[in-house]
């Protein structure tokens, strides 16, 4: 007999830095999915009626997969709903690993295909010979968010703001990480990915009332709670958990 997920929201205080979230636990990865697009399909219904229009950033990779396939199911006014990577591979939007392909393969589809897409990626060589155009449409269209939701890898980076940000260019982590500030997308390289990319800035993400974390699995959930724990953390996560404007909700399933 198939268990019923845990979905009572509770507020965790890990301990000894009191850094909390506000955890929604599931026993598996279908669930998560349906109940995390439940929530943001009704945070960008409750936009459309405050101000005519939503605007939510989403993340890539694997894990989404399920949760966006399930968002482009939910009903409301997607002609009124703006989309925006929360960061891109700079590669082209037919690429496999582009992470606008992977929104027009799970969510841009049935009425949801009526959403607006404001990609990050532009025919330039690098995202630094992109990053000014990038900027004004992301300042202009896609700011400020009503959501964002996040994913997180195993080396604690969330969007494409890794651990090793600014290795290359002095002062890249600080305008990245930092929780207010002037610039809401940045061009980054690391060492720890093939592409470059192209990768909102946190101080732009914050703009979003409604902070979504997406995490699935045992070993992502070990180095979340390890950065929610240690006020010395280098991570990335840890910038979010502690520069939030309220505790994130975080989604996770072993």
């Amino acid at each position: 007999m198939k268990t019923q997920a845990k979905t009572a929201e509770r507020l965790t205080v890990l301990t000894p830095d009191p850094l909390p979230l506000r955890e929604h636990l599931f026993d598996d990865g279908a669930a998560l999915a349906a109940a995390l697009a439940r929530a943001v399909a009704a945070d960008l219904r409750g936009a459309i009626a405050r101000r005519g229009e939503a605007r939510i950033a989403l993340s890539g990779g694997n894990t989404p997969r399920a949760f966006l396939a399930e968002l482009s199911r939910q009903t409301l006014d997607w002609t009124r709903v703006r989309v925006v990577p929360a960061d891109e591979r700079w590669v082209p939007p037919e690429h496999p690993r582009a992470n606008a392909r992977l929104l027009r393969e799970t969510l841009l589809q049935g009425a949801a295909a009526q959403a607006t897409l404001l990609p990050l990626w532009r025919p330039a060589p690098g995202p630094e010979a992109a990053l000014l155009p990038v900027l004004t449409e992301v300042a202009n269209r896609a700011l400020p968010l009503d959501v964002a939701v996040l994913g997180m890898g195993e080396d604690g980076h969330t969007a494409s703001l890794f651990p090793d940000l600014g290795a290359d260019r002095p002062g890249l982590r600080e305008i990245g990480l930092q929780p207010s500030g002037r610039a809401p997308v940045l061009a980054v390289r690391t060492a720890a990915m093939p592409e470059p990319r192209m990768t909102l800035t946190l101080s732009a993400l914050f703009t979003a009332p409604a902070l979504y974390l997406h995490i699935e699995g045992a070993k992502k959930r070990e180095v979340l709670d390890g950065a929610a724990r240690d006020p010395r953390s280098p991570l990335p996560i840890r910038a979010v958990l502690a520069g939030a404007p309220q505790p994130p909700l975080l989604y996770w399933c072993p």
